[in-house]
């Protein structure tokens, strides 16, 4: 008996199913029920016997997508090797390591971390600016470590990164007279061109740039805006806010920023990045209020403030104490995982919003007063700062070719309107740790310039009382600075920098006219920051249409035009706009002109 049931056993064993392949052209109801299809047309017998409904079979557009791999590919559509020289391979290894995240700064950004070096593989226009870019980074730096160790600072790259760059102008005029040229290409050719021209100090063209790639993303007529990367958009309208912090009478392209970007106030905080986008939608529509419309009751029209506008200036003051709060609870989250550099770069969007709220509350009134209310926001944001700068310098060292102002307009600000002595003089040493920290982006936001100026504002206003660490009610309003700023920069030998600082204030009180006031200054300056001889040349060449129109436009400027609430004056402003008057095309002529073909 247990032989007969083994044997059975062994019987079932062998009974094998012959192989068949699997069909996948039955009708989609058969494919959900995995049962064969009689493949019947229109609909198969094997639904409709049993009272289903056949859905039908699936298009041969279907049926070849669901045979294709599930994978990406990294490699890009058109494989060209940008290297063609050593020193092309050198410079866009360089730029890849160290330049573009310092670009990107505290903040991680696809456009410098991904979009820009994978475009530079098959357009030449882009591989150009990197090249260029890249070079005078590298170039700086090396010229920073030979001043260090005291050496002559040799000519490193005779004029190789202006070479590069008057190419890359090159390239961009034919892209722009492209008609099928993504506009993402011409950005981000923008973008690398204006951070070339800052790091070189040639802002004149650095805001012609973004003054035109805002232009041409307002045109309909020849691009098409909503096809544009948002995150290249994000990046130029950062500029231009960056422009507005830089110039004090400029105002940020606030229509196709509003357009680009949610207008729901969040009620919560998902990420930096999103964080970092609504910081600056808000301090662009901030400087936009302030510029085109505050300014004009604050130093022309004193006390008749229509109730819309102090409608306005409220509201706008409330969103940046929400955003504040919103900034808060996105550190505090238990889940939120963060490294150094984030938590650098939130403490900065932090102090952002304070000074914004200031600004923001105080932007209508012309007395200088005001300040005194936000003692406690003036010493937040020197506690941030503190910490910022604190921290590794390895991190401050990404801000060499940032435009990013980091801690250095939060400072400066708290330097300027705080009249509490305890705080403003630990605001002024924390902006001289700045101005003489390894990796400080002197070049950019000329910080041993702005630290001068804060000076001469302090020894101004402390000049008045008898006291010798005067509090807020011992400055009177007479004796207060209402705004400050500097020009003229202007190097002398020998290696001596000269700024002019300037003052706006009412000495006769508040029923007085305004008085400017003007203060020459003077330091030595270290042999790093110079150029060397082939470079000197190829840099002063090219900079002599920015001189040029500098100079044409500073008699222009009349006093009812105000001083600048940033670091720069107006002159650099006018100039500005009025190159851009009447300009209705992208014309870089006059620029390739002056480099070297």
């Amino acid at each position: 008996m247990a032989m007969r049931e083994t044997n059975t056993a062994s019987e079932r064993r062998v009974v094998l199913r012959r192989y068949a392949p699997k069909t996948r052209t039955g009708c989609v109801t058969c494919k959900i029920r995995r049962v064969k299809c009689d493949e019947a047309k229109p609909h198969c017998h094997r639904c409709t016997s049993t009272g289903r409904k056949c859905d039908g079979y699936p298009t041969q557009e279907a049926h070849q997508a669901e045979q294709a791999p599930n994978t990406l590919s990294l490699v890009p559509s058109v494989s060209v090797d940008p290297c063609t020289t050593s020193l092309e391979k050198r410079t866009f290894d360089f730029f890849r390591t160290h330049t573009a995240p310092c670009i990107s700064g505290y903040f991680p950004d696809p456009v410098w971390d991904r979009y820009v070096l994978q475009t530079s593989q098959h357009e030449p226009t882009i591989r150009y600016a990197v090249n260029a870019l890249g070079a005078l980074h590298e170039e700086r730096l090396l010229r920073k470590t030979v001043n260090e160790t005291r050496g002559d600072a040799p000519d490193i790259s005779n004029g190789f990164p202006v070479l590069q760059y008057s190419k890359a102008l090159h390239g961009l005029q034919s892209l722009l007279h492209a008609k099928t040229v993504p506009m993402d290409f011409v950005l981000m050719a923008v973008l690398l061109m204006v951070h070339f021209e800052s790091l070189r100090e040639s802002f004149v063209p650095a805001l012609v740039h973004v003054e035109h790639a805002i232009r041409l993303l307002h045109s309909s007529t020849t691009f098409d805006a909503r096809k544009v990367d948002p995150n290249l958009v994000r990046s130029i309208m950062r500029l231009d806010v960056q422009g507005s912090l830089y110039l004090g009478m400029r105002i940020p392209g606030l229509p196709f920023y509003t357009a680009a970007t949610d207008n729901v106030f969040p009620t919560s905080l998902h990420d930096l990045a999103q964080a970092r986008d609504l910081v600056n939608v808000w301090t662009c529509r901030l400087f936009h209020f302030m510029r085109a419309e505050a300014d004009e009751h604050k130093f022309k029209d004193v006390g008749g403030v229509p109730l819309e506008k102090l409608a306005k200036s409220h509201e706008l003051t409330q969103t940046f104490v929400d955003l504040d709060s919103l900034l808060w609870d996105f550190m505090h989250k238990p889940t939120l995982k963060l490294t150094v550099r984030e938590q650098l770069g939130l403490g900065m969007l932090r102090t952002r919003v304070k000074i914004n709220k200031i600004l923001a509350a105080t932007c209508l009134y012309s007395e200088a007063t005001m300040f005194d209310a936000f003692l406690p926001d003036f010493e937040d944001v020197l506690s941030i700062c503190s910490y910022i700068l604190a921290s590794d310098a390895a991190d401050r060292r990404l801000l060499t070719v940032s435009l990013d102002e980091g801690s250095l307009q939060p400072l400066f600000t708290v330097a300027t309107h705080c009249r509490e002595s305890r705080i403003r003089h630990s605001a002024l040493v924390q902006l001289r740790k700045l101005a003489s920290s390894e990796g400080s982006p002197k070049g950019i936001w000329h910080v041993e310039a702005m630290v001068r100026t804060a000076e001469v504002c302090i020894r101004f206003e402390e000049a008045c009382c008898e006291r010798a660490n005067p509090s807020c009610s011992d400055i009177p309003e007479w004796c207060r600075v209402h705004s400050s700023g500097f020009d003229g920069w202007d190097v002398q030998p020998p290696k001596r920098q000269r700024v002019f600082a300037h003052m706006r204030l009412r000495p006769n009180g508040m029923d007085g006219e305004w008085a400017d006031f003007s203060e020459a200054i003077e330091w030595s300056v270290s042999s790093h920051s110079m150029l060397g001889g082939a470079e000197r040349q190829l840099l002063m060449e090219h900079d002599q249409l920015g001189q040029r129109n500098s100079h044409r436009y500073r008699q222009t400027v009349s006093a009812r035009d105000g001083w600048a609430l940033g670091p720069q004056t107006k002159i650099l402003d006018v100039a500005v706009r009025k190159k851009n008057c009447g300009c209705s095309n992208y014309d870089l002529d006059d620029l390739q002109k002056s480099c070297v073909q």
